[in-house]
């Protein structure tokens, strides 16, 4: 399978038909990323824009203390770097690769060119970005008004209906660490932890090696 075929694989393009992607994909090509290794650095100022074909990445920012936040994980088939593509300013976030990982890269200014000549493409970046701009909305409010044990709930249920697991007995087997949960939601791995054990206690959850079971999902979104 070429480098376009698995770009239409990404929803991005979905219904778009090869011949409107192949005369913009001549700057097309793929890189592998091992664990560890970073994509590109906060304030970089390069340009073009990565789709995932497997692994998993996450994007971070640094705080002026180097305290990193965790904006998001990256997985197959998600795409990046638009930000920068169209606006030409630096990176926002910067992005490494959390397991081994494969990127198709294009440059910017084929991916404007392809935002310029397809419509379908630019409605739907367009989409994604009003759709980041409400989740930073609930984020900050997140942060202003909740405890962290109210925004932990909220991340593991927010991670079990992305996975379609949200059920009782529901399985996350892609679980975050503690940190990397930390990050996430703007508190220490210490407070996690504590709130993770609290709700282990009252038989909300229970946790084994690289998972975690949802006992009772309807506690997640509710006050106990």
């Amino acid at each position: 399978m070429t480098d376009v075929d698995e770009l239409l694989n990404c929803p991005l393009f979905g219904d778009v038909s090869r011949d409107d992607v192949a005369p913009h994909a001549r700057d097309l090509f793929t890189r592998f990323y091992a664990p560890g290794q970073v994509v590109f650095s906060q304030e970089d100022t390069s340009g073009d824009v990565y789709f995932l074909r497997f692994g998993t990445l996450l994007a971070l920012h640094l705080d002026q203390n180097g305290r990193e936040l965790i904006f998001t994980r990256l997985h197959a088939k998600d795409y990046f770097g638009e930000l920068s593509a169209i606006d030409g300013g630096g990176r926002s976030l910067s992005v490494y690769s959390k397991t081994d990982s494969c990127l198709i890269v294009i440059r910017r200014q084929a991916f404007l060119s392809m935002m310029d000549a397809l419509p379908l493409v630019r409605q739907r970046v367009t989409i994604d970005l009003v759709g980041r701009i409400r989740r930073l909305t609930t984020h900050s409010y997140q942060l202003a008004s909740q405890s962290v044990d109210k925004r932990l709930k909220a991340y593991l249920a927010r991670c079990a209906l992305e996975d379609g697991v949200f059920e009782p007995n529901g399985q996350l087997l892609r679980l975050p660490t503690h940190a990397e949960i930390a990050g996430s939601i703007g508190a220490s791995r210490e407070e996690v932890s504590r709130s993770i054990s609290a709700l282990k206690r009252a038989k909300i959850l229970e946790t084994g090696r690289q998972r975690l079971t949802i006992l009772q999902p309807s506690a997640l979104l509710h006050e106990q």
